[in-house]
């Protein structure tokens, strides 16, 4: 995997590219600017079939997207593992270990039938300081948080609708939402208390090794 040649890629191709993702989308359509700021937080990547992108038991704090071309996680570092699940276009992963601030737990490598995959790696430094006010804005950080809260959340349903009365599943019911005034630096705390709740519960299933979904490396 290697950084993707700015001369392969014009700004247009980027935006194109990123139209997938309904987070770059909503932060685009409200602001330019803002959006253009989040292209310049993020890397561009390039890898060929086989290539790994996230190794077990590494140490980073990226969320990734997925903009083009099939990956493979894998429950351990070996090409031959056994697959556990796979990522397709328009898909966040990597939002566990970043939250939490742990190593991953599965690895991502690029589909063999996969001619080449394309991704966009965007760093959690700027976001996780919520007193920070850098080159996002509030609403760009709400949309980011919802983004992630949404994403948790979901798989927990899925996990929640094939095992009702697992231990995790009434700790979901317990899980307070939020009915404040919106976009208000309340709900930005409130989405990211929400964000690191929904990740230690994902973290709590016991299934979470063996599922191995986008959202839990």
């Amino acid at each position: 995997m290697h950084q993707a040649d700015a001369k392969a890629f014009s700004a247009e191709r980027i935006r194109q590219l990123v139209s997938g993702i309904p987070f770059f989308n909503e932060v685009r359509h409200r602001d330019l600017a803002q959006f253009e700021a989040l292209l310049g937080q993020c890397e561009l990547w390039v890898a060929g079939p086989g290539d790994t992108v996230i190794q077990r038991g590494q140490d980073e704090p990226f969320l990734y997207f997925l903009l083009r071309g099939q990956l493979v996680v894998t429950g351990h570092s070996g090409v031959t593992a056994e697959v556990l699940n796979y990522i397709s276009p328009g898909e966040v992963f990597g939002a566990l270990a970043m939250l939490r601030g742990t190593p991953r737990s599965a690895t991502v490598r690029v589909d063999d039938s996969t001619r080449e995959a394309v991704l966009a790696r965007l760093d959690y430094a700027p976001f996780q300081d919520l007193q920070q006010r850098g080159r996002f804005d509030l609403q760009t950080r709400l949309a980011f948080y919802s983004m992630l809260v949404h994403n948790i959340r979901w798989t927990l349903e899925v996990y929640r609708m094939s095992d009702p009365q697992h231990e995790v599943a009434a700790a979901m019911r317990k899980l307070p939402l939020y009915s404040g005034p919106r976009g208000t630096e309340q709900e930005l705390l409130a989405l990211h208390e929400q964000a690191h709740a929904l990740a230690d519960l994902l973290c709590q299933w016991h299934q979470v090794p063996l599922r191995a979904t986008p959202q839990h490396l």
